[in-house]
């Protein structure tokens, strides 16, 4: 009978004990485990990402003289890690893409040019001897000159100032779904309903190296910065970290909604693992 009675306190301590997981190798955010995928490594300061989602080719700039900043313009497949500088572009600085019709879009310091996929160069588009800043691609191209930093349109053809945005500099720009537009300039990031003048300050954006903007599947946005990558928070009107970053560069989206980040030398894709019973506490970057 004791026998029987220790046996059962055993089973029942045994019982009662969780196992605990091992610490999950990769970031977690929002309580989700991702592994990190390098896409690409020795680059120098890989820039202002954007995606073909029907493609999943990645886009981006990087620096081919730190002496003088010189940019070329380049794209790799996101699934096969096929790389390749994209040609006819001088000084290729910043890429889009249109989501509806998958057409490519680049400034350089002469100009926006549209590029072939077929032959991988880009032909020459439209504004000439314009050193392109910005380039953004939504209900129409958006895209800003150096130095003045000014927002102008193309539509069927015809350039002109972007009336929104007249008399705002511009560094980095999108809109998400409910025409919201995301801006920023010197002095940090603010919101604006389209075709209106009422911009929304975001708090303590001014204290942060905003290095570019970008929207996910879903439209939300998302902004890189200097020590990572955050996520815009539209009802508090403020910035939230969600993942750490050594000295980051810029962000953007795959076609399944998986995050991609640049650090000054490599371009890498944070992907759902496939573990996520790992120990979530030991490594999470954020929870909401």
């Amino acid at each position: 009978m004791k026998l029987l009675f220790l046996l059962s306190c055993l089973i029942a301590v045994q019982a009662g004990v969780r196992r605990r997981n091992a610490p999950c190798e990769g970031p977690v955010i929002n309580n989700i485990h991702y592994s990190n995928e390098t896409l690409k490594t020795d680059l120098d300061r890989p820039y202002l990402l954007t995606v073909d989602r029907t493609t999943n080719t990645l886009y981006f700039s990087y620096t081919t003289n730190k002496d003088d900043d010189t940019f070329k313009s380049a794209k790799i497949n996101i699934n096969t890690k096929e790389f390749s500088d994209i040609d006819g572009v001088p000084n290729g600085f910043a890429q889009s893409v249109d989501a509806k019709t998958s057409d490519v879009y680049i400034g350089g310091s002469e100009g926006v040019y549209k590029y072939n996929k077929n032959s991988n160069k880009a032909e020459f588009f439209i504004a000439n001897d314009v050193d392109i800043w910005l380039l953004y691609f939504k209900d129409a191209l958006y895209f800003s000159e150096y130095p003045s930093q000014f927002l102008f349109t193309v539509v069927d053809g015809n350039v002109t100032r972007f009336k929104d945005l007249e008399d705002t500099k511009v560094d980095n720009f999108v809109i998400d779904n409910d025409k919201n537009m995301f801006f920023t300039n010197y002095s940090g990031l603010y919101s604006q309903k389209k075709d209106t003048k009422d911009a929304v300050y975001y708090e303590d954006s001014s204290d942060v190296s905003i290095r570019g903007l970008t929207t996910d599947g879903k439209g939300n946005v998302y902004a890189c910065v200097q020590n990572g990558i955050y996520a815009v928070n539209k009802d508090k009107h403020v910035l939230e970290n969600i993942y750490t970053i050594d000295d980051a560069f810029g962000v953007a989206f795959d076609d399944n909604d998986n995050l991609i980040y640049a650090d000054a030398k490599s371009l890498v894709r944070l992907k759902k693992s496939d573990n996520q019973d790992c120990d979530k506490t030991e490594h999470a970057d954020h929870t909401e």
